[in-house]
C-alpha cells in the first residue's frame, strides 16, 4: 500500500538527498545501540512472562510506552501543512499495528512458552533475510555486490556466535511445531514493521509513528487479553517491583527509544542496510548473559561478533561513502575553457 505524501514540501534535489544521507558513521553507531536495547527485551520479558500471560506481557510495555511518549507528540510533530491523516495513512497504521507489532511481540512471548529457547534463537536469525525480501518487494530496494558480501560475513559471524543454539535446537520435532510457528510469525511481524515503517515515515515523524502504531497495537492486544487472559488485571496487582522495573525498561528502551532511533536510521539509509545489523542481537544477547551471569566471554563470541560488526560497518559506512563519490562528481563543475562562448543564440 502506498501512503499519500502530498503535504510534504521538502526539496528533492541533490543537496536535500545528501543532507538526508549524511553521517553514515552515525547510522552505524546508532544501529549498535539499537540492537543492544533490543537484546535486553529477551531477558526482560522472560522475567515477566513467568508471572503474567504472554498477551499481557506483550501489552503492558506497549501501553506504558504509549502513555509515556504521547504527551510529547506536539513537540515531535513532523513539519508540514494540510491534513496528513488520510484514509490511506490510517489503513497503513492499522496494518503495521495488527500485522507488524502485534505478531512481533505476541508471537515471541507466546512462542517461547511452547518451544525451546535454542529453537527461538535459531528461528529469529531469519529476520534480516525476511526484512531484505520485504524491502525488495515493498520498497523496491536492491541487493548489491557489497550487500551480498556483508550478509555473507554477518551470517558466518552469527553462526559462530550461535553454535551452541544450533547444536541444541530441535526445530523439526512435532511437539515444538506450534511454538516454532509462533516464533516465525513474530519474525514476519518484525520484518513487516521494520520495512513498512519507512513508507509511513514519509508522512509521520518517528515519535508520531511510534505512538500511533503502538495505540493500534494496544487496542488489539487489550481485546485479546480480555478474551483469553481475564485474570491478568489481578496478576498485575500482585507484581513485584523488579517485574514492574523490567516492564518499564522494556517500554522505554527496547520498544520506544530503540524504535525511534531505528526510524531515524532508515530515514537516512535503506531498510536492507539497517536489517543486517539485527544479526548483532545474538552477540549482544550472549554478551549480556555473560556479564550478568558472570560467565566467561569466549574467543568464539568475540570472533563471531567481530564478523557481524565488520559486516554492519561495510553495509552502512562503506556503502554510503561509495554512494557519495558519484554524487560529488556529478555536482562538481567541469573545467572552464578560457574564452569559450556560451551555447545558445
Amino acid at each position: 500500500m502506498d501512503v499519500q505524501t502530498k503535504s510534504r514540501s521538502t526539496p528533492s534535489g541533490p543537496s536535500s538527498r545528501s543532507e538526508t544521507r549524511r553521517s553514515p558513521a552515525a547510522s552505524f553507531l546508532v544501529l549498535l545501540l539499537v540492537n543492544a536495547m533490543w537484546a535486553f527485551q529477551f531477558s526482560g520479558a522472560k522475567i515477566v512472562t513467568e508471572r503474567l500471560g504472554p498477551i499481557s506481557t506483550a501489552l503492558i510495555p506497549l501501553a506504558l510506552s504509549t502513555l509515556l511518549f504521547a504527551p510529547f507528540l506536539r513537540v515531535g510533530r513532523k513539519k508540514g501543512t494540510g491534513n496528513r491523516f488520510t484514509g490511506r495513512l490510517l489503513v497503513g497504521l492499522l496494518l503495521i499495528g495488527t500485522l507488524g507489532i502485534v505478531p512481533a511481540q505476541l508471537g515471541l512471548t507466546w512462542g517461547v512458552e511452547h518451544t525451546l529457547a535454542s529453537n527461538a534463537s535459531v528461528i529469529t536469525l531469519t529476520i534480516p533475510v525476511l526484512t531484505a525480501v520485504m524491502a525488495s518487494m515493498l520498497l523496491q530496494e536492491k541487493m548489491t555486490g557489497l550487500r551480498w558480501l556483508s550478509f555473507g560475513l554477518a551470517i558466518c559471524g552469527v553462526l559462530i556466535v550461535s553454535e551452541q543454539d544450533l547444536r541444541s535446537a530441535d526445530i523439526f520435532r512435532s511437539g515444538y511445531l506450534a511454538g516454532n510457528l509462533l516464533i516465525f510469525a513474530s519474525c514476519l511481524g518484525s520484518a513487516y514493521n521494520n520495512t513498512y515503517s519507512k513508507k509511513l515515515l514519509e508522512v509521520l515523524s518517528p515519535l508520531e509513528l511510534l505512538v500511533a502504531s503502538f495505540l493500534v497495537s494496544d487496542i488489539a492486544l487489550a481485546i485479546l487479553m480480555l478474551i483469553f487472559e481475564r485474570s491478568a488485571p489481578a496478576r498485575l496487582a500482585s507484581l513485584g517491583l523488579s517485574a514492574w522495573l523490567s516492564l518499564l525498561a522494556i517500554a522505554v528502551f527496547s520498544l520506544s527509544i530503540s524504535m525511534m532511533l531505528y526510524f531515524w536510521v532508515i530515514e537516512r539509509i535503506d531498510v536492507m542496510q539497517a536489517s543486517l545489523s539485527i544479526y548483532l542481537l545474538p552477540f549482544f544477547g550472549v554478551l549480556f548473559s555473560s556479564l550478568l551471569l558472570h560467565e566467561q566471554i569466549t574467543l568464539q563470541l568475540l570472533a563471531g561478533g567481530a564478523l557481524v560488526f565488520a559486516a554492519t560497518f561495510l553495509i552502512t559506512v562503506l556503502e554510503e561513502r561509495q554512494k557519495r563519490g558519484p554524487r560529488r562528481s556529478e555536482r562538481s563543475p567541469g573545467p572552464v575553457t578560457e574564452g569559450a562562448a556560451p551555447n545558445g543564440d
